[in-house]
């Protein structure tokens, strides 16, 4: 039974080299291959947190307060969209109280209250092709009046990129 699939196996490979090897008179002396591929057009970030970003100052004093950097990179050579959301709708949240804040990002945009997304379509992007990014650093401003209930705050802020 091996053998007999063996000369199966033999004799149509012999077969599809002598029909492939064919040459006819109308043939020229050249030969074109038209090949190409597309890449698709994307943007990537990448957070950093602020080393104290856990630990806050929530007080009646309200400082601008950095909490990170994202950096941005898009292969479209133009700026990013980028959507900002919170997942507290723009508080900083412990149990039933709430702190509210504002955020700066980088240059472009201060004093965001995220109570709803925030959407920025021209984000300053990195477009080279070594990936390298543009900064920009997240701050918050707290809406503290000092009398706050003690706890331990939080809130995640998500952001998401595309390209324009």
């Amino acid at each position: 039974m091996k053998t007999l699939v063996k000369t199966i196996v033999a004799s149509a490979l012999l077969t599809s080299l002598s029909a492939n090897a064919n040459i006819s008179v109308s043939d020229s002396n050249q030969a074109e291959f038209r090949f190409g591929g597309t890449i698709e057009p994307m943007c990537k970030v990448k957070s950093t947190a602020s080393a104290d970003a856990s630990a806050l100052t929530l007080d009646e004093n309200n400082a601008t307060q950095e909490i990170g950097s994202l950096e941005v990179w898009c292969n479209t050579g133009r700026s990013a969209t980028t959507k900002y959301s919170s997942q507290n709708n723009g508080f900083l949240v412990s149990g039933d109280n709430r702190i509210g804040y504002t955020l700066d990002v980088g240059s472009f945009a201060s004093a965001v209250d995220l109570a709803n997304d925030y959407t920025a379509s021209t984000t300053d992007a990195g477009t080279d092709r070594n990936g390298t990014t543009k900064s920009h650093a997240l701050k918050i401003t707290t809406k503290s009046n000092g009398l706050d209930q003690a706890g331990s705050y939080s809130d995640v802020i998500t952001v998401t990129v595309s390209y324009n």
